[in-house]
């Protein structure tokens, strides 16, 4: 598959290299790391806005559906950049050395999933401002990974119509529903581990989307419901 377009070759070498280490901060917005971190202060959120409300669940569907859809879509990008098996740019055009699959690019695909599910289904704002936020963050990761030269321009266009298409999908499928959405993420996360004979990056998705599945049951069991209401002021 050639996706060499002459774009990267275009913008890479005519920056100066003062801008690498912005670039390189800028392509943080879509880092795995980064995407579980912004999970894991949802959820914080949500259960302690719980506790003060005194609310039986500990996490809101909505909390729930938006933890599960980005699981499931990173896993769905490890998943494509294994099936693809596509090289990145070469050596003598990268900014900082990457190796490994480069279509489609993992960080615009994560932050294409994380910023558009928080755009669709947030509560913070209007639609219409958070939609403008989430379309500005993943231009700027697309950008920053061209300018990087890590990436071409085919591997970040199809990675944010990939991230885009998967979160319709996901929203038809599970109807927003959590349980189905985690059901989801959970087959992802197991197809990742077995499409990438058991790498760590496919046992980090495993874990991630199993774990977060196997939490979601957990805290719905009725038993864990009636503690946690025992344990409410």
């Amino acid at each position: 598959m050639n996706r060499d377009v002459g774009v990267t070759e275009l913008i890479r070498p005519s920056l100066p290299e003062w801008s690498v280490p912005l670039f390189e901060l800028v392509a943080i917005l879509g880092d795995g790391f980064l995407v579980v971190g912004v999970l894991v202060l949802i959820v914080g959120h949500d259960a302690y806005r719980s506790l003060e409300d005194g609310t039986e669940q500990l996490l809101t569907d909505r909390t729930a559906f938006v933890v599960a859809v980005v699981f499931g879509g990173l896993a769905l990008t490890l998943v494509l950049k294994t099936a693809f098996g596509a090289s990145r740019p070469p050596a003598s055009l990268q900014a900082v050395s990457r190796t490994g699959d480069g279509f489609p690019s993992g960080h615009t695909m994560a932050a294409t999933v994380l910023w558009t599910t928080l755009a669709l289904w947030g509560t913070h704002s209007t639609r219409q401002r958070r939609l403008a936020t989430a379309s500005i963050a993943v231009a700027l990761v697309a950008v920053s990974r061209l300018a990087l030269g890590v990436h071409f321009l085919v591997d970040v266009v199809a990675s944010v119509l990939f991230g885009v298409a998967f979160l319709l999908l996901a929203a038809l499928l599970t109807r927003r529903d959590p349980g189905r959405a985690f059901l989801g993420a959970a087959v992802l996360g197991t197809t990742a581990l077995l499409v990438t004979g058991g790498t760590t990056d496919g046992w980090l998705a495993f874990l991630g989307c199993g774990g977060s599945a196997l939490g979601w049951w957990a805290i719905s069991r009725p038993a864990v419901r009636q503690l946690w209401l025992s344990a409410m002021p």
